[in-house]
């Protein structure tokens, strides 16, 4: 037996003690980044809440501003309109004063471009601008189709349209006028200024890639701060706000990328109660972040110092723990070397070359181990042996490579029959093998036994020049118990007791097994 030198083959294994402090180094750098990570995770999170909260309360005073706005150009509308149908009923309309209505009431309100009055052919009746323009008809215009299709008596609101008279933005805000049998008799206007919502939007403070956007309920944009009026009038219907978020919630928040822009942002959201009209605040994920990680630059330094510190604390410790414990590794190494060594030759000694099953001296050994256990715990030990049939026979037709492989696959089948902790196959001797069944009474013995002889018939090994008809390898076995209550004579014949019972089954004719003949 030859074992290697220090500087031959791999590395020693490292010891449990140098484990530990590889461990340790490794655990303590985990927890710190751990902790870090846990820490920026959750402070991301929250500004995210922080930034979704912010947002919907944009929204929300946005959208009430709005319904401000709407409500009072709304009730001016409707001073107008009961004006006006008054005199339709009684005196016929009025152009003059009404115009002169329409100008103190514009006069009270900031927002308004203008308030008009178009009959039903679209002709410009009444307005609160100093004049009528000549030969202009709004017949063509969204609202006015609308008021003409539907007799309800409804706000409407439609898309930002070009002034023809000054050929400013407008959101233009509607009335059908009837007449006293409901018939239509043309549309009151009310035109509020996108420079209004501009002018409101731009005293709030927002970054470059944050947004402001006042929309219809059906995703048209009627403003968008800080886009260019090249984005108002858009469509944004493929939107998660009017896909997702909208139908199940009238106020909320979340995250998404903007249809307006492509751009992701974190928004909230607001939907009016009063008037068709959505406003949604969004801010820029990515600059969010960016501001964010600048705030905790610091800490990460110092969190990295710290980690850098540890490491080279623990690359010290590491590298005097090496030269401390060389030597113990060595002779550690050397140790496990002469215990496989051993191992392996224990294993040499007490098993069978061919077969892999325990040998004659190990089934000697542990039988006589097994017997004295009988006599302190009172539990029975059940011994079994086999034969095959007619082997020599076998052997002598097939040649020996053949027969030692008819040896394997029956020992094989042992083996796997008997499969509890304590139980020992062996290699009798030649073509004889035995099992020890410890704590098995005779009954259970036999039956293992004939279940073995089952099994190898199942091989159907061919034999030929057996004389039994079976033309297969076959085996016989024999069955015998020692038993807390016998006496030493039969604790010293139980091995001649197994073969007597061996010998018998191959009298009644092989391939079969058969138990002792106990008294009593």
């Amino acid at each position: 037996m030859t074992f290697r030198r220090k500087n031959e083959g791999p590395a020693p294994k490292i010891s449990p003690l140098l484990r530990s402090i590889i461990l340790s180094g490794v655990l303590l750098s985990v927890a710190v980044i751990g902790l870090n990570v846990w820490t920026l995770r959750e402070d991301w999170n929250e500004t995210v809440d922080k930034s979704e909260d912010t947002a919907v309360n944009l929204s929300l005073s946005q959208a009430r501003q709005a319904d401000d706005t709407f409500l009072q150009t709304e009730l001016s509308l409707r001073e107008v309109q009961r004006e006006l149908e008054k005199q339709i009923a009684t005196t016929g309309v009025d152009g003059d004063a009404l115009s002169q209505t329409m100008r103190l009431l514009q006069s009270r309100l900031p927002q308004l471009h203008g308030l008009f009055y178009y009959d039903a052919q679209g002709k410009w009746i009444a307005t609160s601008m100093s004049r009528i323009p000549p030969d202009i008809n709004n017949s063509d215009r969204e609202y006015f189709d609308y008021h003409r299709a539907s007799a309800r008596d409804t706000l409407h609101v439609g898309p930002v349209l070009r002034s023809r008279t000054t050929h400013e933005l407008v959101i233009p805000v509607t009335l059908r006028v009837n007449d006293a049998f409901n018939g239509f008799r043309g549309v009151l206007l009310a035109t509020i200024k996108v420079d209004y919502f501009r002018r409101f939007y731009s005293y709030y403070e927002l970054s470059d890639g944050d947004v402001l956007v006042l929309m219809l309920a059906d995703s048209t944009v009627l403003y968008a701060r800080p886009m260019p009026d090249s984005y108002i009038g858009k469509n944004l219907s493929v939107s998660p706000l009017f896909l997702r978020m909208l139908a199940h919630a009238d106020k909320g928040s979340g995250q998404w990328t903007a249809a307006l822009d492509g751009k992701k942002r974190i928004f909230g959201f607001v939907r009016s109660q009063r008037y068709p009209l959505v406003v949604a605040a969004g801010y820029d994920k990515r600059a969010l972040f960016n501001h964010w990680l600048k705030s905790w630059v610091q800490d990460l330094i110092l969190s990295l110092a710290l980690l850098i510190v540890i490491l080279l604390l623990g690359a010290f410790v590491l590298r005097q723990a090496r030269h401390t414990l060389r030597y113990q590794l060595e002779l550690t190494q050397l140790r496990d070397e002469l215990t496989a060594a051993n191992r392996a030759l224990e294993n040499l000694a007490q098993s069978d070359g061919l077969t892999g099953v325990a040998n004659r001296r190990h089934f000697d050994h542990m039988l006589t181990e097994c017997l004295q256990d009988v006599e302190r715990s009172g539990q029975p030990v059940s011994l079994i042996l086999l034969d095959i049939d007619y082997f020599k026979r076998f052997n002598d037709t097939y040649g020996h490579v053949a027969g030692d492989d008819c040896l394997k696959k029956v020992a094989t089948v042992l083996k796997n029959a008997a499969r509890r902790k304590n139980d020992l196959t062996a290699r009798y001797g030649g073509e004889e093998f035995a099992i020890i069944l410890p704590g098995e009474p005779l009954s259970a013995a036999l039956h293992l036994a004939q279940s073995i002889i089952d099994a190898v018939n199942r091989l159907d090994i061919p034999h030929l020049t057996t004389e039994l008809p079976q033309k297969h390898v076959t085996l016989s076995a024999g069955c015998a118990v020692y038993l807390a209550s016998d006496s030493q004579q039969e604790k010293e014949s139980l091995i001649a007791r197994a073969d007597e019972a061996l010998y018998h089954a191959k009298r009644a004719g092989r391939n079969q097994a058969m138990c002792e003949e106990r008294s009593g």
